[in-house]
């Protein structure tokens, strides 16, 4: 009896054995794909070839061998952050790819693609499937990234929409003021946060005239945070939380992004996230190039909302390095009690003990109407929460009256007021952080008005669509330069109206394939005649 048993099982393990050989062979010759070969090149002659199977995303590729290329949007197409350097031809751009790329790259890339000419192109590695041997080369900087884990060790409110949190990395992390880090959403929170907001998130999106990408289970989540601190052993973010629908506020119902929100209700629910015992947050990094150039020039520092937290870091670089160059750091904010309190006396203690240093906060109003100027009850309270000392700085410095009820600052918008601080000045730089339309009209007014050149204007690009965007506006430039050497009578007029559906109409939009075509439509009627180019405007409709 027992020997048939035991022939009976031997004979099932082979059959078991035969199968997963079998399925293995199947799988390697009609499963996902053929084997390939991807070649990862970088600076200081380094070459690392990976046999891969074909099939897959050129991203999740990289990722899954120890490649931590950005892509806070999972690979999604909407953040452009994971662009490489294909050394081989893998064909053109996508539709969801093109707006992530200014001309230059757009001109560069074909003309690799169709003429042979170049050592590469660039795009981006989510919208890249694998059906050949692929070479690339990866910057050294890109090798340097690697995944950390880190503690939760402090947290306060700043705002009623801001929240200060502190890390502590299990290894101190070496990083330079003005990078950023990428936070991992954990997955069961993220399905949770698609099942209670998705269907609101997909009309937000339809509102907005952007497209919905649906979560898929099984994928990772990141979200960058610039670091607002210089110190290896301790990270300090900036954590905002934002509606999907800037026109419907969480307050009153609207969802919120799955970005920032996300991570801050993490961490507010204990239920979710028991930070008190120090649960663990897993993040790779360092990322970005936004950070001090080294030689002298005048340093024009401007944030808003959660993009404070780079320039606070390379703020503090400044004034521990001893700068004497001339600085000015322009904040916008909504009123007053946007303003972070904890930290408006040190700002307002560097002007007064740094005279080649200006702090200039603006104040744009909640909404359409608003008048910032006047104090309302929670703006008061927020004042009467700061110290007496800082609150003595504060009105000493004139930025509220003495009785505490109106703001005496600067009202409206930073672009505007770069005039009333700033002369043109060819060796002005500009580092920028904050939302979209504040970065783009600011480096439109500053190209416009002080000569700031395209390549001094500083930021990191988490939309993807802002470094087409200022590729655009100097473009703009140079047509507003050809109108003017032309002699046209109603030079100004035509430029105004150029500049307002570029901008207004157009890039604040996000139409950036449109914005491009508008350009070359200007071009074309300028070519013919002024009268052609008045015609034209008069008639565009986007």
């Amino acid at each position: 009896m027992t020997i048939p048993l035991i022939l009976g099982a031997g004979i099932l393990a082979l059959l078991v054995l035969l199968l997963s050989i079998f399925s293995e062979i199947a799988y390697q010759f009609f499963g996902r794909g053929e084997k390939r070969k991807l070649t990862v090149l970088s600076d200081d002659e380094y070459k690392k070839e990976l046999d891969i199977e074909g099939g897959e995303r050129l991203l999740s590729l990289l990722q899954n061998r120890g490649f931590n290329i950005p892509a806070a949007c999972g690979g999604m197409a909407t953040c452009g952050q994971c662009k490489v350097k294909l050394l081989t031809d893998v064909g053109t751009y996508t539709a969801v790819e093109t707006p992530h790329f200014d001309m230059r790259t757009r001109e560069a890339s074909r003309k690799f693609l169709e003429q042979g000419e170049g050592d590469g192109y660039v795009r981006l590695a989510c919208q890249v499937r694998v059906e050949k041997d692929i070479e690339l080369y990866l910057p050294k900087d890109t090798l340097h990234v690697k995944k950390y884990t880190a503690r939760v060790i402090k947290k306060r409110a700043l705002t009623s929409d801001k929240m200060e949190m502190w890390l502590k990395p299990s290894k101190p992390i070496q990083y330079k003021p003005g990078q950023y880090i990428q936070l991992a959403i954990p997955e069961d929170f993220v399905e949770e946060h698609y099942k209670k907001y998705g269907n609101f998130i997909k009309e937000a999106c339809k509102n907005l005239g952007k497209e919905f990408i649906p979560y898929v289970p099984g994928t990772t989540l990141y979200r960058g945070y610039s670091l607002a601190s210089t110190e290896p052993e301790l990270l300090k973010l900036i954590v905002r939380m934002a509606p999907v629908d800037p026109t419907m506020s969480i307050e009153k119902g609207g969802p919120p992004c799955i970005g920032p929100s996300c991570v801050h209700n993490y961490i507010l629910e204990k239920s979710l996230w028991n930070f008190f015992r120090g649960e663990k947050i897993h993040f790779t990094g360092p990322y970005g190039h936004f950070m001090l150039k080294g030689e002298p020039h005048t340093a024009v520092f401007v944030a808003g909302g959660a993009g404070l937290a780079p320039i606070m870091a390379v703020l503090d670089q400044w004034f521990q390095e001893g700068r004497q160059d001339k600085a000015i750091f322009f904040l916008g904010e909504r009123r007053f009690q946007d303003i972070p309190m904890a930290y408006l006396p040190r700002w307002l203690n560097w002007q007064r003990k740094n005279p080649n240093y200006k702090f200039v906060p603006v104040l744009s109003g909640a909404f359409r109407g608003d008048n910032p100027a006047e104090l309302n009850d929670v703006d008061k309270k927020c004042l009467h929460c700061v110290p007496p000392e800082g609150k003595q700085i504060i009105k000493e410095q004139g930025l509220v009256d003495e009785t505490g009820n109106q703001w005496k600052g600067e009202v409206g918008f930073i672009g505007p007021l770069l005039r009333k601080y700033l002369s043109p000045d060819l060796n002005i730089v500009f580092y920028l952080c904050g939302p979209s339309p504040m970065t783009v009209t600011v480096i439109d007014a500053a190209a416009n008005q002080l000569d700031l050149k395209k390549e001094n204007a500083l930021f990191d690009d988490f939309t993807g669509t802002l470094t087409p965007s200022v590729d655009l506006i100097y473009q703009k430039l140079e047509i507003k330069e050809k109108i003017y050497g032309l002699n046209i009578p109603n030079a100004d007029k035509l430029i105004e109206k150029i500049g307002h559906i570029l901008i207004i109409q157009l890039i604040l939009k996000d139409k950036i394939e449109e914005s491009y075509r508008f350009l070359d439509l200007v071009r074309g009627a300028l070519g013919k005649s002024a009268q052609e180019l008045e015609s034209m405007l008069l008639s565009y409709k986007s």
